[in-house]
Order: C-alpha cells, then sequence, then structure tokens
C-alpha cells in the first residue's frame, strides 16, 4: 500500500513537471503561428496584433494539447478576413503529400480532341495534391497531348479552364506555359506592395520571383503555341483556375469566354508548423502583366465574351466562330 502510494506520489510529481512542458509547448504553438500570420499575411496591416497576442494567450492558458489548439488557430486566421487562409492538421497534409493514387483517389483526367473544324481542344483540370511525382507526371501528360494535338496541325486552340477549382498553381502553370506568349504574365502583389511574378523556363525551374520555388522532371518541353486561342472558363474556375485564366489577360490572340470566374484570387503559401500540419496564409493577391491587381473577393476575372448559353455546345459555337475569325 505504501509502495504503490509512492509510485502515484511520483507519477503526480511527473506529470506536474509534464503539464508545464506542455503548457510552454502549446504557448509556442500558438506563437509561432501568430508570428506567421504577422510577417507574411497580405492583411497583416489591418490587424491590431498587440490585442490578437494577448488574446491568443489567455485562450491557450486553458489548452493542454497542441491539437486543442487548432480549432483557436481556426478562428484567428478568421481574424484575417481573406478568401484563403487556413489550417490542415497533420493526417490532411499526410494525405496530400501521399498522392491520389495512394489514398484511392482517381488521377486528374487531361480530355483532348481534334474538332471537326480542326480545332485543338484541350481541358487543364486542377490538381490537389502535395506529391511530386505525381505533379511531374500531370504536367508531362499535359505537354504530351499537346505535341499530339499539334501534330494535325490544328487552326487554333481552345483551353478549357471551366471547373477548374484549383488546388496547386505550380504544376498547373508549368503545364500551361507552352500556350502563354511572354515571361512575367501572372503574379502577386504583397501587403507591402512588392510584386511576385511567376517564371518557368525551359529546365523545368519554376521561379516566384527571384526564388526558386519548384524543379520539375521534364521530358520534353512542346513547342510555343502560336496559333489564336480561347480560354473558357466558368463560375467555377477559381483559386489557381483564375490564377490560369489571368495569366492569358492582355495576351494577343487570345480570346477569354464564358461568365465571371468565382473570385478567389489571391496567392497562398504552406507554412509547416512543428506538429506537421500546415498553416495556409494568404500573402498576396493575384496580379496580371499589366499589374492589375484581382484584390475584391467574389469579383472574379470578367471574359471578353460573356456567354449567355453555357451549355457545352453554346461555348464550342462560340470558340469556333472566334477562332476561324482569326
Amino acid at each position: 500500500m505504501k509502495r504503490f502510494y509512492i509510485l502515484i506520489t511520483g507519477f503526480l510529481m511527473f506529470t506536474g513537471v509534464n503539464t508545464n512542458a506542455q503548457s510552454d509547448s502549446v504557448k509556442n504553438y500558438v506563437v509561432s503561428a501568430l508570428d506567421l500570420m504577422k510577417a507574411k499575411s497580405v492583411n497583416k496591416h489591418r490587424i491590431n496584433w498587440d490585442s490578437l497576442y494577448t488574446d491568443s494567450r489567455k485562450k491557450a492558458k486553458k489548452i493542454h494539447t497542441i491539437r486543442e489548439t487548432y480549432p483557436l488557430i481556426k478562428n484567428i486566421l478568421g481574424t484575417l478576413k481573406d478568401a484563403h487562409s487556413n489550417f490542415f492538421p497533420p493526417e490532411m497534409v499526410k494525405a496530400y503529400t501521399l498522392g491520389y493514387r495512394a489514398t484511392g483517389q482517381e488521377f486528374p483526367v487531361i480530355e483532348t480532341k481534334m474538332t471537326e473544324n480542326q480545332i485543338a481542344y484541350i481541358k487543364l483540370p486542377g490538381i490537389a495534391c502535395y506529391h511530386f511525382a505525381e505533379w511531374d507526371e500531370f504536367v508531362n501528360t499535359f505537354y504530351k497531348k499537346i505535341e499530339e494535338l499539334n501534330a494535325q496541325k490544328p487552326k487554333g486552340w481552345i483551353l478549357d479552364l471551366r471547373d477548374n477549382e484549383g488546388g496547386m498553381f505550380y504544376p498547373m502553370f508549368a503545364a500551361l506555359s507552352p500556350m502563354l506568349d511572354k515571361k512575367n504574365v501572372i503574379g502577386t502583389i504583397d501587403a507591402e506592395g512588392q510584386y511576385a511574378f511567376y517564371d518557368y523556363d525551359d529546365k523545368g525551374n519554376l521561379y516566384e520571383g527571384k526564388q526558386l520555388a519548384h524543379h520539375f522532371n521534364i521530358k520534353k518541353i512542346p513547342q510555343r503555341i502560336t496559333k489564336p486561342i480561347v480560354v473558357m472558363v466558368n463560375k467555377k474556375t477559381s483559386s489557381s483556375g483564375e490564377f490560369c485564366t489571368v495569366a492569358f489577360a492582355g495576351q494577343k490572340n487570345t480570346t477569354v469566354i464564358g461568365q465571371n470566374t468565382m473570385g478567389l484570387t489571391s496567392g497562398n503559401q504552406e507554412y509547416k508548423l512543428s506538429d506537421g500540419a500546415f498553416l495556409i496564409l494568404t500573402i498576396g493577391n493575384i496580379v496580371d502583366r499589366n499589374k492589375k491587381e484581382y484584390a475584391k473577393v467574389g469579383e472574379g476575372f470578367t471574359p471578353n465574351i460573356l456567354l449567355e448559353d453555357l451549355s457545352d455546345d453554346g461555348y464550342m459555337i462560340t470558340a469556333s466562330d472566334v477562332l476561324l475569325k482569326k
């Protein structure tokens, strides 16, 4: 009985020390998330950070584990009042990094066809994984399909971005790069008014501003497309799908048709926290090649031609008319 009591006492002493350590780790976890928001958020100058830190520390004192901080961090993200900032727990991050096939999902399908009028059609779907081998596969598949269509000597091209709800912009930008007429066509502007344009070279290197953001293992980059292009969009075209759309804004021989996109036109970055969770922060708004900023949530991109008939036939007839006239 006495021995049992001693064991319990020792256990209580041990858990007392451990509780203090846990308290520090919880506080540090919340503060590190706040530090990232304060440094990176596009809306950081609109926030009373002293008040937010004080309130968050007070709430963190009542929390015992890092996992219990997740709702608090999500609430703090809500104070930033942007369209994209989010929090992914470690298990969600793991699913993203495992990719489509390892998690039993269908890999994004890139549809193509050649119309009766000799117009090449290619659909760019969204890709929402953080698995780099699958990024390479996505880009290389898109390139291969461009080459197959190009071999048939099309009179013009249709890039279908309808229903592209976004995901990871890097592989989508790399894929459509042969359809863009020059560099510095899409970028972001941050809270300090600094621009960072995306660039992609013929070696598979993708830059965000001057920083190398990612390297793709590319088999062969297709010849640049110079024929007229029609880009199809709809209300479901959002996030990275809108980045792809804006990349064509002001491009010669390119016409965007459809309806206004969703209006989630912000640039986002993932930051890994100590337990493997991701803090997703909106760090800027989209700017096009002319440095026009797309900052208003819900406004979206307005096509050159607004369609009333949003059926497949309505889109295809308009696209054909535009391309054959060009």
